[in-house]
């Protein structure tokens, strides 16, 4: 269950696996951790000039030991209309092991296109298109969509369905805005195939002017 909540790119709901075509405002940071039964992750990210810049820590626990994964992420975004923006985002991972004692080894890196369509007040979609290049297995297609539902002025539904690492999962989950710069996230997760993991994921994100 932990790969449906560790993906290499994230933004539209922190753990959520789609992401939107938008970044920080200018002068703007932000600190997203989430956690599940087995995993830990924690992604600072600040807006640098025209570009978003994001690191990714991951701690995972399973039966063999311990992994951590580190990695940076860039976004650029941009509008093309009133109510479509895209943009590009690049990550690249980086993992140690129980079993490899050894310094950290680049695993895995990804290039997506994020598509974000406001098409009413309440209501935006997202699309993904992208790849996963791994180092000791053949490349992946990275895509996804997702749709967003303001309910509430501090409410909102989301549901995707998306493919990283060569897999095909689901997620819906709800958002809350306790505040202006605080959002809380919880998800269910699960993987399509027959008897395939499943979990839920509780997310925090923190943004303020730096």
């Amino acid at each position: 269950m932990c790969g449906l909540a560790a993906a290499q790119t994230h933004a539209a709901g922190g753990h959520h696996a789609v992401d939107d075509a938008a970044i920080l405002d200018p002068g703007q940071c932000q600190i997203e951790t989430w956690g599940g039964q087995r995993l830990v992750h924690v992604g600072p990210a600040c807006r640098v000039g025209p570009v978003e810049l994001g690191l990714n820590l991951e701690r995972e626990r399973n039966a063999d030991g311990r992994t951590v994964r580190a990695g940076p992420q860039i976004k650029w975004a941009f509008a093309l209309t009133d109510t479509l923006s895209t943009g590009v985002l690049a990550s690249a991972t980086w993992q140690r092991s129980t079993e490899d004692r050894a310094s950290l080894r680049l695993t895995d890196s990804s290039v997506v296109i994020p598509v974000t369509w406001q098409f009413d007040d309440a209501w935006r979609a997202h699309l993904n298109l992208g790849r996963d290049f791994h180092r000791a297995q053949p490349s992946t297609s990275h895509s996804g969509a997702a749709l967003e539902w303001a309910a509430l002025p501090a409410l909102s539904l989301v549901a995707e369905r998306f493919r990283e690492g060569g897999r095909n999962a689901w997620r819906a989950g709800l958002r809350w805005t306790a505040s202006p710069s605080v959002n809380v996230d919880l998800s269910h997760a699960r993987d399509l195939r027959h008897g395939g993991p499943r979990g839920w994921t509780l997310g925090l994100t923190w943004a303020f002017a730096r």
